[in-house]
């Protein structure tokens, strides 16, 4: 078969990019999309009469334009070998094209530099990317200059990319935000709130637990305090560097806490044995980072009105990856995930979706959406480490745009999936508990009255051992009967608290 579009461009100017191709095109005898394992890269296979006739970088482009996935990165570089001329001279020749004005677009975008144009394009506005393949803007830019609606998520700076996967696509017909209100109004006003409040402080640990960390009871307590308040005020307010670096002396030892971001070097890693350093993520040079901090606030400004879960997932991942600060920066992002999911009004007021808490017991999972991200620039960028284990990225320039243009779909598909086991698995199972518990006291209490103390120790014990109070536990309840303590077990065990998952 012989490649075409991105395919065809990246080995013919011999190009390296961390980010692979999502869609690769050949010509070959008949149309075919086939989706091998487990790269997952869709391979779609055109009839000949697809090739481009001229055979011209460009004209490559256009292909990819029309039936690739949208690679940013890859798309400067391959800019980058082409003479300014060049394009230019392609646009004047189709100057009605929309993929002719979508790849002039996109120059300008790339290297904020304007194209000379022989004459004024003409024609109709047309959307930069297409809403069926891609989540977009709600609110298009018009661009007069193109006439075209600038409807990506960033801006160069920072701008994400999320596919419409099939994935993705079905999750979007789920009525999360519906379910949560239904299950609320099914339960006792108090009941629910006391589960919320167990809720705040589980989610708080949590979040701690995932970096490996027990937050002292002050430092728990304002986190619980900051959740509460998730929510408030605008998305682009909250990524501001003041804001931010207020939160994160709450989240970490305010003797290492940072009131500006990093403008240095920062990365990942672990100290093995022997005291050598296993890089776990290279995170964007310092000079890189107020840049792509100032493009992440524009995707907030941006994707106002795009699902809430795809809006939390591009801006809370998207920070995690920046890292802009030298701590804290894995509880700030799941903090974002929180306030985006609060602002937009995707929970009802005052409740909380414990996220992290299912992070914690699904860990790899979780790290695995991570290394999605980190892994492949690893096999790009070119760094080392000095005696006082302090970084050096060779390749700025290199692997700049893989930072700036992230394809962030396969953390939307995470996130919408770890929300929705977090409904099932914790929200859900933690009220349901909670009313199982309520029944068990009830009837452990008609017929004996226990003590709050020695009635909540049964329940624990009854429950840690399926309904059975054990030999060795027995002699903690020497004041009551045989008879009684059947009679416990045997109402204990009509409550089916195995429903719980």
């Amino acid at each position: 078969m012989k490649p075409v579009g991105f395919t065809w461009l990246k080995d013919y100017f011999q190009l390296s990019t961390a980010a692979p191709l999502t869609h690769e095109s050949y010509i070959g005898g008949r149309r075919r999309i086939e989706i091998p394992t487990p790269s997952c890269t869709v391979v779609e296979t055109f009839t000949p009469n697809y090739f481009p006739r001229a055979n011209t970088p460009l004209d490559h482009v256009e292909f990819a334009l029309k039936y690739d996935d949208l690679h940013l990165d890859l798309l400067k570089k391959i800019f980058e070998n082409i003479p300014a001329s060049d394009i230019t001279s392609y646009i004047n020749t189709r100057p009605t094209s929309k993929y002719g004005r979508q790849l002039g677009f996109f120059y300008e975008f790339l290297f904020a530099k304007t194209l000379e144009l022989a004459n004024n394009v003409t024609g109709n506005y047309v959307d930069l990317i297409d809403s069926n393949k891609y989540v977009v803007a709600k609110v298009a830019k018009r661009n007069q200059r193109w006439l075209i609606n600038d409807n990506l998520l960033g801006t160069p700076d920072f701008c994400p990319i999320v596919r419409k996967t099939a994935l993705v696509t079905q999750y979007l017909q789920s009525d999360f935000t519906a379910r949560l209100k239904t299950f609320q109004g099914s339960i006792p006003a108090n009941l629910f709130r006391r589960a919320i409040d167990y809720l705040y402080y589980k989610e708080t640990k949590s979040s701690y637990s995932i970096e490996h960390e027990t937050p002292t009871p002050d430092r728990e307590a304002k986190f619980v305090e900051l959740l509460r308040r998730a929510g408030t005020g605008s998305a682009g307010e909250t990524l501001s560097e003041h804001f931010l670096a207020e939160i994160q002396s709450v989240i970490v030892d305010p003797r290492f806490a940072h009131a500006n971001f990093r403008t240095w070097q920062n990365y990942i890693g672990q100290t093995k044995l022997g005291g050598e350093q296993r890089i776990h993520y290279v995170c964007p040079p310092g000079s890189f980072v107020r840049s792509l901090m100032d493009g992440l606030g524009q995707v907030a400004v941006k994707s106002h009105g795009v699902n809430p879960v795809i809006r939390a997932s591009v801006i809370a991942f998207g920070f995690v990856f920046i890292h802009p600060f030298e701590d804290g920066n894995g509880r700030l992002h799941r903090f974002l995930i929180h306030h985006t999911l609060a602002h937009d009004q995707f929970v009802p007021e005052g409740m909380i979706l414990p996220v992290s808490a299912y992070m914690l017991h699904n860990q790899g999972e979780y790290d695995a959406v991570l290394e999605r991200f980190s892994k492949p620039l690893s096999q790009i960028v070119n760094y080392s480490l000095n005696e006082n284990d302090e970084m050096t990225v060779h390749n700025p320039q290199s692997v700049e745009g893989y930072y700036r243009f992230p394809d962030l779909t396969a953390q939307v598909e995470y996130l919408f999936h770890a929300i929705e086991q977090t409904i099932n698995k914790e929200l859900i199972a933690e009220v349901l508990f909670l009313q199982h518990y309520d029944e068990a006291r009830e009837k452990i209490q008609a017929i004996v009255d226990l003590p709050d103390r020695q009635l909540d120790l049964m329940i624990k014990l009854l429950h840690q051992n399926k309904g059975a109070l054990s030999k060795t536990k027995r002699a903690q309840f020497y004041q009551l009967t045989d008879i009684e303590i059947q009679q416990i077990e045997a109402e204990f065990k009509t409550i089916n608290f195995d429903l719980i998952v």
